[in-house]
C-alpha cells in the first residue's frame, strides 16, 4: 500500500472514533431521560484496494475501518413482556384502587360508620319493645330512623358519585389514548422520511414512539408491529389504532339517562372498544388496561334491589288500588340469578343492589308490621273502609315523590318500590310521634305489645332476611347482611391486593432486566469514552507517522 493510500486508514479511524465519542457522549447526556435506550456504533471495513493478482488470488490491502451504523439497543421480546404485564397491572391495580375507595365509603362517612346507624336503629325498636306506648321512646325511633335514612342515602350517593367520577375518567382516558395515537402516527411520518434517506436513525424518534407505546399498554391490550417503511402499527383490544400515518380516533358515546359515557371506535360506526359478555381471564389475555377496569367497575345503571329480583304474580287478581288488598295477596320480589347476571358483572353496581336490598328489606318490613292494622266497615255488603280513604296506621317510610299524602306501593309495578334514594320518614310521624302504630294501643287501649315484639325481632339477629345475592346460600340477618356485603367487597379487596402486588413485582422485575440492555450505565459509557479517547488518539498518531514519513520521503527526493 502505498503511503498516500495509508492516509485513508488514519482518516477513517478519525471518522470512526469521532463517531463513536459523539454517540457514547450522546448516551451520557441521556442518562436520565426516560425511554431512552441505549446506542451503539457497529463497524465495519472499507473497501479493499487490489494491487495485484497472483495464482491464489487477488493481492488486496485494507483501506481502514468504516462507520457502518448506530442502533439503539433493545430486546423486543422483553419489550412485549413489559407492555403485556403493564395492561395487566393496570387492571389489577385500577381495581384495588376502586376497591379500596368503596371500602372507605362504607368504612368512615364524615366520621360515621353506617353500622353505626344501623345499630341506632335495632336499639331504638329495642326500646320500643321495652316501653311500646311511651312518646318519648316513639319520638327516638322516629329520629332514629331519620338519621338512618340520611346515612343511607349519604353511602348510596358516594357510590353514584365515585361512579361519575369514574365516568368522567373514562372519558378522559380516551382523550389520552387519542392523543397517544395522534403523537405515534407523526413520529411513523418521521421516522419514514429519515429511514428512506439513509443518511442517519432515527433513534431519539423510535426511543419516543416507544415510549409512547409503553404509555398506551397501561390503558388497555395493545398488540403491534413494525412494517417494511419502518413504520409501527398497533392494534388497541383488537382493532387498527395507528396504520403508517393514520390513526383511527376512540371516541365516546353517552347515554341519555344515566350520563354514562361507552368507549366505541368512531370510525368503525361506533362499534363498542369492549366486547359483551368478555370473559374476563388471564388465559385468555383480557384482564388488560385500566379503561377496562374502570368501564366493567363502573357498570351501566344506578343499580338498585330490583336488579336483583324478578316480579312473581300470585293467582289472584286484585285491584292494586285497593288499600284494603291483603299482604299476603299482593305479587312478590324474589331473587333471580338471570336479573343479577349483568349486574354482577361490575363491582360498583353489585354493592349498589345489595346495599339498597338492605334498606329495602327493612323499609318495607318495618313498615309492613306497623301497618298490619286496618279500621274497616262491615255491612251486608261486604267489607269497606271507613269512609276516610286512608290508613289509619301510617307507614314509618314514605316514598319522596309523595310528600305528606302517602299513597301505598302500586304491587303491580316494582318501578315504584321503595329504594334508598326515594324514601323518607313520614313527616306526619314526625310532627306527631304518637301516630306510629296509634301509640301501640289496641282499641280497649292496651299496649300493641306483639307489634312491638315483631319489630324487635327484625334486628335481633333471630330473624333470617335474605341471602346476601342469587349466588348465595345462606340466609342472613339484617346485620348479618351488611356486614356480609363489607366482608364480601373486602374479600374481593384482598385477592386484588394480592394479584396487584404480583403484578407489580413481575413488572418490576421485567423493567430491570428491560433496562439491564437498554438502559445506560454512566461508568459503562465513560469507560467507552476513554477507550474510544484512545482510539482517537492512536488515529491521530498514526496519520502523522504516515505525514512525517511522506515528509521525509519527499525532501529526500528534492
Amino acid at each position: 500500500m502505498s503511503l498516500m493510500g495509508a492516509f485513508y486508514v488514519g482518516v477513517s479511524g478519525l471518522q470512526t472514533s469521532q463517531n463513536a465519542l459523539n454517540t457514547t457522549a450522546h448516551n451520557i447526556a441521556n442518562v436520565d431521560t426516560a425511554g431512552y435506550t441505549r446506542q451503539q456504533v457497529y463497524q465495519g471495513t472499507r473497501s479493499y484496494n487490489t494491487i495485484s493478482y497472483s495464482y491464489n488470488g487477488a493481492n488486496q490491502v485494507g483501506m481502514g475501518v468504516a462507520y457502518s451504523d448506530v442502533r439503539a439497543v433493545r430486546d423486543i421480546f422483553m419489550d412485549q413482556t413489559y407492555r403485556t404485564e403493564s395492561g395487566r397491572a393496570a387492571y389489577y391495580s385500577t381495581n384495588l384502587e376502586i376497591n379500596n375507595e368503596v371500602t372507605t365509603l362504607f368504612g368512615e362517612m364524615q366520621g360515621v360508620e353506617f353500622l353505626n346507624s344501623l345499630q341506632d336503629l335495632r336499639n331504638a325498636f329495642m326500646d320500643l319493645e321495652n316501653k311500646p306506648t311511651d312518646a318519648t321512646v316513639q319520638g327516638s325511633v322516629i329520629q332514629t330512623a331519620s338519621h338512618f335514612v340520611y346515612r343511607a342515602q349519604a353511602v348510596y350517593n358516594g357510590l353514584a358519585d365515585y361512579q361519575d367520577n369514574l365516568n368522567e375518567q373514562i372519558k378522559d382516558q380516551v382523550d389520552q389514548i387519542n392523543e397517544y395515537a395522534k403523537k405515534i402516527a407523526a413520529i411513523n411520518e418521521q421516522v419514514t422520511a429519515i429511514a428512506a434517506a439513509r443518511i442517519e436513525s432515527p433513534n431519539d424518534l423510535r426511543d419516543a414512539r416507544d415510549q409512547l407505546l409503553d404509555d398506551l399498554s397501561a390503558f388497555g391490550r395493545v398488540t403491534y408491529s413494525e412494517d417494511a417503511r419502518s413504520c409501527l402499527n398497533i392494534q388497541f383490544e383488537g382493532v387498527d389504532l395507528v396504520r403508517e400515518n393514520h390513526y383511527n380516533e376512540l371516541a365516546v358515546l353517552k347515554d341519555k339517562d344515566t350520563g354514562f359515557y361507552t368507549p366505541v371506535w368512531g370510525t368503525f360506526s361506533n362499534q363498542p372498544v369492549f366486547k359483551e359478555g368478555e370473559i374476563i381471564s388471564a388465559e385468555a389475555g383480557t384482564d388488560s388496561g385500566s379503561l377496562k377496569a374502570m368501564y366493567l367497575a363502573r357498570g351501566n345503571k344506578r343499580a338498585t334491589h330490583l336488579d336483583m329480583k324478578s316480579q312473581v304474580l300470585n293467582d289472584k287478581t286484585a285491584d292494586p288500588d285497593d288499600w284494603l288488598w291483603e299482604k299476603s295477596n299482593r305479587p312478590k320480589l324474589q331473587y333471580d340469578s338471570d336479573v343479577f347476571e349483568s349486574t354482577s358483572k361490575s363491582d360498583l353496581c353489585t354493592i349498589m343492589a345489595e346495599f339498597d336490598n338492605l334498606v329495602n328489606g327493612i323499609v318495607t318490613q318495618v313498615n309492613d308490621w306497623l301497618t298490619h292494622h286496618y279500621e274497616v266497615i262491615e255491612d251486608d255488603e261486604g267489607i269497606k273502609d271507613d269512609g276516610s280513604g286512608t290508613l289509619k296506621y301510617e307507614e314509618l317510610f314514605v316514598r319522596i315523590q309523595h310528600g305528606d299524602d302517602f299513597t301505598r306501593t302500586n304491587p303491580l309495578n316494582p318501578d315504584y318500590d321503595y329504594n334508598t334514594m326515594n324514601i323518607m320518614v313520614n313527616t306526619k310521624l314526625m310532627n306527631r310521634p304518637t301516630l306510629l302504630n296509634k301509640g301501640f294501643f289496641l282499641s280497649d287501649q292496651s299496649a300493641d305489645q306483639d307489634t312491638a315484639s315483631e319489630i324487635a325481632k327484625l334486628f335481633q339477629g333471630t330473624t333470617d332476611f335474605m341471602t346476601l345475592n342469587p349466588e348465595t346460600k345462606t340466609p342472613l340477618s339484617f346485620t348479618g347482611y351488611y356486614n356480609g356485603i363489607v366482608e364480601q367487597y373486602a374479600t374481593k379487596g384482598n385477592a386484588y391486593q394480592l394479584v396487584s402486588d404480583a403484578q407489580e413485582q413481575l413488572l418490576v422485575a421485567t423493567d430491570n432486566k428491560r433496562q439491564q440492555v437498554m438502559g445506560v450505565s454512566d461508568n459503562e459509557e465513560l469507560m467507552k469514552l476513554v477507550r474510544f479517547q484512545n482510539a482517537y488518539n492512536a488515529s491521530s498518531r498514526y496519520f502523522n507517522t504516515v505525514n512525517d514519513m511522506l515528509t521525509q520521503m519527499i525532501q529526500q527526493l528534492a
